[in-house]
């Protein structure tokens, strides 16, 4: 009898040793068989203050179901994510299946890299949680601005072209890039210059027109997203107004004033003295007036050390001097207009003949034909060809 009852104690001790292995290798590999098998962050860098978004994927790759309770980041001291934004009771997960999780997580400022953890909590009696510790950086490198072309003076309410530079020294893309221009009395003909995305390492060239109607400082502000994160960064450069060196110049050589009798002609050579080329280049007359057959000459272009011939003439000038008026426009449509003074003393007659200053040939054959039937009458009287006239 205390042999059946030691024995039936015996057998009861062994079947709980089996029945709870049996139970604790269950839980083994329930827990074994969910592992994480993918966590992406965007952006992949944050900066001081940035949200990233973490999503993880998880899978069941055993046999049976699993329930989870919880699902959360737990942060460290310089990256978080809210308790507010943890999964609190997340279900079933089916042999074979995936299940994906979303969670911000923040930066408190601190540059450098932290380790967080992404937690699972289990519901099966007797299963452990899981833990996945990834990395996240923070790093405050800004996108680089930099103004790399630019005019060597700023004409008053010009249209000048400047060049920035924009590049990502980052380690992470960075995109929604756009320029803006600002300033006290600064306008430009594009009011934002998108950029767009750029990779790392990469840069792009905004060529950008501005106005500006005074001495000011121009900012050119650059704004961007690291991730859904907005960011600024700027450069600004003063600027005083002033003739640019390298525009066109206007010099007029070889003048000559003809007197054709009931009009002034005035040939000659332009020529671009500048280092820019010269558009719409007009040649006309001031202090006079215009007049048929060349009112004005109408140039065209030339190109830096270009030269051409023009043509005009005019009537009724104002004094013994006439203005030779070149307007001009640079390649921007900015108008320029240089003037010389042109004497009209000595003026060749007929391209022959002198005159003086403001007779047209007609008055001076008249006064010659005058001059010449005095003189006959002199000589006449003289001889005494009146007397005998007088008697006949």
């Amino acid at each position: 009898m205390k042999y059946s009852h030691t024995l039936l104690i015996g057998a009861l001790v062994l079947f709980l040793l089996m029945t709870g292995g049996l139970s604790s290798a269950a839980a083994a590999e329930t827990t074994g068989q969910v592992s994480v098998i993918s966590l992406t962050m965007d952006p992949e860098v944050l900066m001081p203050g940035d949200t990233a978004t973490v999503t993880a994927v998880i899978k069941n790759s055993g046999t049976t179901s699993v329930s989870i309770g919880r699902a959360l980041i737990m942060g460290v001291n310089e990256v978080y994510s809210p308790e507010a934004k943890a999964y609190n009771s997340v279900g079933m997960l089916g042999p074979g299946d995936e299940m994906t999780f979303t969670f911000p997580i923040t930066s408190r400022g601190q540059v450098g890299t932290y380790y967080p953890m992404l937690y699972l909590d289990f519901l099966n009696a007797g299963l452990s949680s899981l833990k996945y510790t990834f990395a996240v950086r923070v790093d405050d490198t800004q996108l680089s601005v930099a103004l790399i072309d630019q005019p060597d003076a700023f004409g008053e309410s010009r249209n000048e072209k400047v060049t920035v530079r924009v590049g990502n020294p980052r380690a992470n893309s960075l995109n929604g890039i756009q320029i803006t221009v600002s300033g006290d009395g600064v306008s430009s003909k594009q009011t934002t210059y998108f950029v767009g995305k750029l990779d790392p390492d990469q840069y792009v060239d905004a060529n950008l027109t501005v106005v500006v109607d005074k001495p000011t400082d121009i900012s050119f502000d650059v704004s961007y997203r690291n991730g859904q994160n907005l960011h600024t960064n700027s450069v600004e450069i003063p600027v005083a107004l002033g003739e640019r060196k390298v525009r066109a110049e206007m010099v007029l050589n070889n003048i000559e004033v003809l007197n054709k009798g009931t009009y002034y002609q005035i040939t000659g050579d332009v020529n671009n003295a500048g280092l820019e080329d010269a558009k719409s280049i007009i040649v006309t007359t001031g202090k006079a007036t215009p007049v048929a057959p060349m009112e004005s000459y109408v140039v065209g272009s030339l190109e830096p050390d270009g030269i051409a011939e023009f043509d005009v003439t005019f009537t009724n000038p104002e004094s013994g001097t006439v203005d030779l008026l070149v307007s001009y426009k640079d390649a921007d449509g900015n108008p320029y207009q240089s003037t010389v003074q042109v004497t009209l003393s000595g003026v060749i007659v007929s391209g022959n003949a002198t005159a003086d200053e403001g007779f047209p040939a007609g008055a001076v054959v008249a006064v010659v034909v005058i001059l010449l039937i005095g003189v006959c009458a002199v000589v006449a009287w003289r001889r005494g060809l009146l007397t005998d006239l007088r008697k006949k």
